[in-house]
């Protein structure tokens, strides 16, 4: 059973060491001060980086909006909506990045295996490259995509409450 109790979730990973890995998680802030916070029926979590756990994140729910970073060769910043199915089918498109050993198409891959999949969007921020060392800094150019994931997230919950 998820510990999350809405249909509608908005989930973002990310470390906060890590520099523009991050970038899911402030996205999850700007969000929180949004009116979306306020919605019945729709959670807005930080799911840090919580590899296979996320399958119980999506116990339950109708859709799923995931926020991460991603290396997609594209400018930092840039920002990118994938459908989750497009990752099932192995599309191009799937560099999804994780400071642990699955992605998020890994995961989702073992949960097609084992659970019904709820309908999964990711919006995925360009971050340039992976961090080498600790930090909590997010670069600017990278930052410039928060605005455009919330305003994507937004338009995707507005069609469906």
């Amino acid at each position: 059973m998820s510990i999350l109790h809405a249909p509608i979730r908005v989930l973002g990973f990310g470390s906060p060491l890590m520099g523009n890995d991050g970038v899911g998680l402030k996205v999850i802030e700007a969000l929180k001060k949004t009116e979306l916070n306020e919605l019945e029926g729709l959670d807005i979590e930080d799911a840090g980086v919580c590899g296979l756990d996320l399958l119980n994140l999506l116990d339950g729910a109708r859709k799923v909006i995931v926020v991460d970073a991603i290396l997609a060769g594209s400018s930092a910043g840039s920002v990118h909506r994938i459908e989750g199915r497009d990752l099932l089918k192995g599309a191009e498109f799937h560099p999804l990045v994780s400071v642990h050993d699955l992605t998020i198409t890994d995961v989702l891959m073992i949960g097609e295996q084992v659970q019904t999949l709820p309908e999964i969007v990711v919006i995925g921020i360009e971050i340039g490259s992976r961090a080498t060392e600790v930090t909590r800094e997010i670069s600017p150019e990278v930052l410039k995509g928060v605005d455009e994931a919330v305003r994507l997230i937004k338009e995707e919950i507005s069609s469906l409450l």
